[in-house]
């Protein structure tokens, strides 16, 4: 196949367009047409492709850059056009892997991977002694504001995204020269075994329940105190809060997002290790079961902040916080859960897959009706995907456990309105990448294109319903593919400079991550001065990890640690990319998802 070219000044920047007007030349062979479209906005233009329905409206002046540059995988059939820079994405696949172990606390040691300047974290932490909680090491830091604090949520919704990517795109894990399978059930095993830990039955509940309920720790870390320091997580001493709620009080959320972590890595280890998917599963039913009991979010309950020392390897009396003015140190404003019916249909689907118990697909029809039927759906409008709002991921998945129609027409709006831009919610810069207002970060985007791919294997070769036909077409997976591509190309310096730290042309080098920014030798104190603003980039390189990205700002990127969150890194960043990385690794090797 051949690969095509051209420059802004190969389509006038002007609204000059006429009906019938054609493209450069060289494209004409490949039947693209521009054409005004003055029924939807004489302002705008409607670029339609020869065989397929699709069509994508943008003002006149971002033409050549939808057309070649950016998103042209929306509008041309996939075999008019191939992307000139070949990538290694089992390679960037790999690093991806390697960005979850740098963010990784606990011990270390034993672990293939590690990065040279990581070592053992916080080893010794402990849920509330007057509980007789136990071990909560492990887990991943969260980045960003909440420096070395574990935020629960966003790991499991990490950990659904790893698993789900593993399960769907397997052969770009198997095949890319490493035995990356194995390293990715390392990163999921991480991740549920920490999880397994942040819950404990809760017996005086339980007795009024008269069924099993549970408490669940959702944070570990003061913030307040997080954000005076910045240092080694290995230097780290002094007491860790781990905050903490029962499902008696209402966590639906919470819950679900859990159980949904724990049902999805189940299925990777089902043939591997019958014992963990057994353990998982069971423990994933009765969360789920506890969620659904008494529903709500986990925000809006009572918080119990109790004091450990991670000093120690004995827990210490639990001694209670003085309270501030951000929740007694708990990330409830940033990490606020607005709804509920979403989470349970997402746990309740995954619970279908993991078991096969069809009550438990009766259960997700039953929420997934409650989500619509409520004001959750409000937020719908947004076409956001993140560990807050999932009924999108979960609509995907409904879409392929039971190719209905709903489901499939909704996700298709939800894609379509990323690829055309049809909503207010969606902008493209002038280089083609998509964003979203709500959300403009680099990882919003990865997650819709995550979706993508994902939308594009159930479809592919695919009839579908008249009702929904018009997106369900093998066409139409094919546009989906390569606009995923377009956006990963973005992201990986394909158009202009790499936001993929490590890899790429002029990839960020000043990254706000308080281990790779601090002074490679150890005898060197690190702190806010000589770490966070100071203008030299990172003594260490936090490879294979996607920065927050430019934001509203279309294509302008400050490379700069302080005064900006351009350059903030987390593991919550990278999940769907993972993903994405698996899926055209999988491309790559097959031409097929």
């Amino acid at each position: 196949m051949t690969s095509y070219h051209t420059t802004p000044e190969a389509l006038p920047e002007t609204n000059d367009f006429h009906d019938d007007q054609v493209l450069p030349t060289f494209l004409q062979d490949k039947n693209l047409t521009v054409k005004v479209d003055n029924r939807q906005n004489p302002d705008k233009l409607s670029i339609v492709s020869y065989g397929s329905r699709a069509k994508i409206v943008t003002p006149p002046i971002y033409a050549c850059n939808l057309v070649i540059c950016g998103i042209d995988s929306v509008l041309i059939p996939e075999e008019a056009l191939t992307f000139d820079e070949e990538y290694d994405y089992g390679e960037l696949l790999d690093s991806s892997h390697d960005f979850y172990r740098s963010q990784w606390i606990g011990a270390l040691e034993g672990h293939d991977d590690i990065p040279s300047w990581r070592g053992d974290a916080f080893t010794y932490e402990f849920g509330p002694a007057r509980l007789n909680w136990g071990d909560i090491s492990g887990g991943l830091m969260q980045g960003g504001e909440a420096g070395t604090v574990k935020i629960t949520p966003t790991i499991a919704w990490t950990t659904s995204m790893l698993a789900w990517g593993m399960l769907s795109f397997g052969d770009g894990y198997n095949n890319s020269g490493t035995d990356l399978w194995a390293k990715g059930k390392e990163t999921l095993r991480w991740n549920t075994d920490y999880l397994l830990k942040t819950i404990k039955d809760d017996p005086v509940s339980s007795a009024y329940s008269t069924k099993p309920e549970f408490y669940i720790v959702y944070q570990v870390g003061n913030q307040t105190q997080e954000e005076t320091m910045w240092t080694r997580p290995e230097e780290e001493t002094g007491t860790r809060p781990a905050y903490f709620t029962t499902t008696y009080e209402g966590t639906s959320d919470l819950a679900g997002q859990i159980s949904a972590a724990f049902s999805a890595t189940a299925m990777v280890f089902r043939e591997s290790d019958p014992s963990y998917y057994d353990q998982l599963t069971k423990v994933s039913a009765l969360l789920y079961d506890a969620g659904k009991r008494r529903r709500g979010v986990y925000t809006k309950g009572f918080q119990y902040p109790c004091v450990t020392n991670q000093a120690h390897a004995q827990a210490e009396l639990p001694e209670c916080v003085p309270g501030d003015e951000l929740f007694q140190g708990a990330m409830l404003a940033t990490y606020n859960s607005t709804s509920w019916a979403d989470d349970l249909t997402w746990a309740a689907a995954w619970l279908n897959i993991a078991t096969g118990n069809p009550a438990y697909l009766t259960d997700a029809y039953r929420w997934y009706n409650a989500h619509y039927a409520s004001t959750e759906s409000i937020g719908d409008k947004q076409y956001i995907s993140d560990w807050n709002q999932v009924i999108y991921p979960a609509t995907l998945l409904l879409a392929n456990i039971t190719d209905g129609n709903t489901f499939h027409y909704n996700i298709q709006q939800y894609l379509h309105n990323w690829l055309t831009a049809s909503d207010d919610a969606i902008e493209y810069s002038r280089l083609g990448r998509a964003f979203n207002r709500n959300d403009p970060s680099l990882a919003q985007g990865m997650n819709t294109a995550f979706l993508a791919l994902l939308y594009a294997q159930l479809i592919g070769g695919y009839k579908a319903p008249s009702e929904v036909s018009r997106y369900s077409t093998n066409s139409m997976a094919n546009q989906y593919k390569f606009w995923a591509q377009s956006q990963a190309r973005y992201v990986l310096g394909g158009v202009s400079r790499s936001f993929y730290v490590g890899f790429g042309s002029d990839a960020p080098i000043h990254i706000q991550d308080r281990a790779s920014s601090c002074p490679k030798d150890a005898q060197v104190p690190c702190n806010v001065l000589n770490a966070f603003y100071t203008p030299t980039p990172n003594p260490n390189t936090p490879a294979g990890a996607l920065v927050y990205g430019p934001g509203l700002k279309g294509d302008y990127f400050i490379d700069k640690r302080s005064g900006s969150n351009e350059t903030w890194v987390s593991h919550v960043y990278n999940a769907a990319l993972t993903g994405v990385l698996a899926g055209l690794s999988q491309m790559q090797n097959h031409s097929s998802l």
